[in-house]
């Protein structure tokens, strides 16, 4: 439906109006340019900002600031303790002042790499720069209402925000750091939408740090800005070696039976032509679920589900009306919830090619249907079009040809290696190959690793971790050496730790301790990586097995399919994705120059050369046929590094 409204004004009322307008962005774009001189100003000036950089970094800023100002693309893989943060932002920064329109996005998964982030600027700014830089927080997180509703009648914030937010701008842009805790505090004096107001201010800042989501993820990217800013975007990507798992989920969309039968029994009193829509959905998905039924559980094609398509367009075009209307009711949120998920499905339908597949999976009663993408190269590609220069670092992106593949890199995309700028007898790197991890002889080596395992943190009192590829076999070892030795301070990886927990977990490695503590963990989980325990709060870590993820009918697909267009489906979807956790769960004990520590590898894989080929040149490998040798190596490092060197 179209309204019209006509009203006729004086010539001198339209001059007025123009005039007014004009002058507000008139004295917006003089803010700006006057800001940009300042910015340009500081950045000439800037030097780096400690005394000297540390082993590598120089090399690593060097490349990056080449890559920036010649807009190309660079994938780094440098060691811990390199000062990646640093020798990335600085160099980006210093060839911004000589780019047209520039802007630094830091994508990054993980909060410690945003405190990084800020970290460096808060460096650089003592040191004379002046930039405006961001931290956009999500929106459930930075939201002020104890339930989330950004309908305008339901939020003081949301309603007139438009009127409020140009004077909510003018105000915050006299400081330079737009914090978390800055971005609220304005929003709350000027009673904006505090995540809708961090978006706005995209546009007038230097610097944001944020999500991989917020370039690349399609239902939640800054498309807008990308669109209409004009500005020269350089990517700075952590923690790249994560985006390729991240970037299959953004470019994929599911629908879950379970979903629709819960909205179907809220909104049948008051929407019967949505609950048909979706009666129509669900009988569809009772058809599938038998077809599953008959295959075992699950099965897949290289379709999109031709009837379910429409069956959804129909669904959306029924509720979009109603929720136009902005009705308060109990179920609006479960129904807004479903639609973005129905409309999301039908986007990636629309995307839908060569590199996806239709998975059908049935748990129980539930069945969900997933257009998975198995190769998410082609859609990073074309997210990042709209970029001047792409960085991706990490201390773990081994082998540098698969992460080029995966992340959609152009051919002429440059590699980068950097080793450890630590002596190479700070840490100590046992393999133990002669002991197997495979699923059906774990029962046989039990006893074998336990001992293996004792040895490790018997030779001196510290903090350990040790990673397992499983909670089921973690628990089973677990089990074995509490009984050997009761006493032993012991602490316990959960499934689904809540924050508290988590931070509970990572206390007691920072507390001063004179004895041995030991920490069960998940390798790829959440203490197998980001987590910083410098100096003795952690001693040594074990790896027990080559970290390949779990045999799954997803990553069976993934297999597959790189079979076929690559042939080396085991590589894509288990080995690569392997190796680099365990680079990650060994990378957490040498973190700083006066870091000593001990690694243990174990698994009988690492005798073969396609797995130790892709260990870190500075490590330096040991071979151990049992516990008895690994004591005697232990000896041999452990008194070689004095305590007081």
């Amino acid at each position: 439906d179209m309204k019209s409204f006509s009203r006729v004004y004086s010539m001198d009322e339209l001059r007025a109006f123009f005039d007014d307008l004009a002058g507000r962005y008139l004295e917006q774009t003089r803010r700006l340019l006057k800001w940009y001189t300042r910015r340009d100003s500081s950045i000439d000036a800037l030097d780096f900002p400690f005394s000297r950089f540390r082993g590598g970094q120089r090399e690593m800023a060097v490349e990056v600031y080449r890559t920036v100002r010649d807009n190309r693309q660079l994938l780094v893989q440098a060691a811990t303790g390199i000062g990646k943060t640093m020798g990335t932002l600085f160099p980006a920064v210093k060839a911004m002042a000589n780019i047209e329109n520039p802007a630094i996005f830091y994508l990054t998964a993980r909060t410690t790499g945003r405190l990084a982030a800020r970290k460096a600027f808060r460096v650089m700014r003592e040191s004379g720069l002046r930039i405006k830089t961001l931290n956009i927080t999500a929106k459930d997180k930075i939201c002020f209402l104890p339930e989330r509703s950004c309908n305008p009648e339901d939020c003081e914030f949301a309603k007139g925000y438009f009127d409020r937010i140009n004077t909510a701008i003018e105000s915050i842009f006299t400081m330079d750091d737009f914090s978390r805790s800055c971005v609220e505090e304005t929003a709350r004096e000027f009673r904006v939408c505090p995540f809708e107001f961090s978006l706005e201010l995209v546009f007038w800042v230097d610097c944001v740090i944020c999500d991989y989501n917020y370039a690349f993820d399609p239902r939640v990217s800054l498309k807008r800005f990308f669109i209409e800013s004009g500005k020269k975007c350089i990517y700075l990507i952590d923690e790249a070696h994560n985006l390729v798992d991240r970037s299959r989920e953004m470019f994929s969309s599911q629908i879950e039976k379970h979903d629709v039968l819960d909205l179907r029994r809220k909104i049948k009193k008051y929407l019967p032509a949505v609950f048909r829509s979706l009666g129509k959905i669900n009988s569809w998905m009772v058809k599938e679920r038998k077809r599953c039924e008959q295959a075992d559980g699950a099965f897949s094609q290289k379709e999109i589900p031709a009837e379910l398509v429409p069956l959804l367009t129909a669904f959306v075009r029924e509720a979009e009306p109603w929720l136009a209307e902005n009705v308060k009711a109990s179920f609006r949120e479960d129904l807004l919830d479903f639609y973005f998920k129905a409309a999301n499905f039908l986007k990636t339908a629309e995307q839908y090619g060569k590199e996806y597949v239709t998975f059908v999976e049935q748990s129980s009663k539930n069945l969900r249907i997933k257009l998975f993408c198995l190769d998410p190269a082609s859609r990073l590609r074309e997210a990042m079009d709209n970029s001047a220069a792409d960085i991706f670092f990490s201390a773990t992106m081994t082998p540098a040809a698969y992460f080029r593949r995966l992340l959609g890199c152009r051919e002429d995309t440059d590699c980068l290696q950097i080793g450890s700028p630590f002596p190479t007898d700070h840490l100590g790197l046992f393999v133990a190959d002669r002991i197997s991890t495979l699923y059906r002889q774990r029962n046989e080596t039990l006893e074998t690793l336990s001992e293996m395992l004792l040895s490790m943190i018997s030779k001196k009192n510290g903090n350990y971790l040790l990673f397992f590829p499983s909670y089921k076999y973690m628990t089973m070892v677990h089990e074995i050496i509490a009984k050997i030795q009761p006493a032993l301070n012991i602490i316990v990886q959960k499934p689904e730790m809540t924050t508290e927990e988590k931070s509970s977990f990572l206390r007691q490695f920072q507390e001063k301790t004179d004895g041995v503590l030991v920490g069960f963990a998940v390798l790829g989980g959440i203490f197998g990586e980001g987590i910083d325990l410098e100096g003795d709060k952690l001693s040594g870590a074990a790896v027990v097995g080559v970290g390949l993820p779990g045999i799954s009918y997803e990553n069976e697909l993934i297999k597959a399919y790189f079979n076929e267009v690559e042939g080396a489906g085991f590589q894509y979807a288990y080995q690569y994705p392997g190796i680099n956790r365990v680079l990650q769960g060994g990378g957490r004990v040498i973190r700083t120059a006066k870091d000593r520590g001990i690694v243990l590898l174990v698994d009988q894989r690492y005798a073969r050369y396609s797995y130790r080929s892709m260990l870190p040149k500075h490590w330096q490998p040991f071979r151990v046929r049992n516990a008895r040798d690994l004591e005697v190596a232990l000896d041999n490092f452990w008194q070689s590094r004095p305590e007081d060197t």
